[in-house]
């Protein structure tokens, strides 16, 4: 019988995948409403490591709360592939829990990371931004 714990990386990997693109895309929804700006590198570098963690916590614990159902599983299976699938086809209900539960941690994460993140300055397009519409206002008050 195949150890179901050797299957933990592969589906860190499935979860880190879908946790870095769904979040990314959240977070980048949410950094395009906030006024202050960011440390988008600082952010981007600490969020891959806390996908990366809460994908594997996501898989470890998706494997702990469904082993009696995979084990049963895996009595039936022969071989690397039929293994694979009696773990993602019997645990199925346990990793969605467990990939759900570690998500939400990651969205509470990446909010504390997004307001760590923030930059005290204004970036250089902000001031450039600022200086033109000064210069239209004073255009406008001339031409008045």
């Amino acid at each position: 019988m195949v150890n179901p714990m050797n299957f933990i990386g592969p589906l860190a990997v499935f979860w880190f995948l879908i946790f870095w693109v769904v979040g990314g895309v959240l977070f980048s929804i949410i950094a395009l409403f906030r006024s202050s700006k960011i440390k988008k590198t600082q952010f981007s570098c600490l969020f891959t490591l806390l996908c990366a963690g809460c994908a594997y916590g996501a898989a470890h614990t998706g494997m702990m709360m469904g082993a009696e159902e995979i084990n049963v599983c895996l009595e039936k299976a022969v071989g690397w592939t039929e293994s694979f699938s009696a773990i993602i086809a019997c645990g199925v209900f346990a990793m969605m829990i467990s990939g759900l539960a570690w998500f939400i941690l990651l969205f509470v994460g990446g909010s504390l990371l997004l307001l760590l993140s923030r930059s005290k300055n204004q970036s250089w397009i902000d001031g450039k931004v600022e200086e033109d519409e000064m210069k239209d206002k004073t255009q406008k008050l001339i031409i008045e």
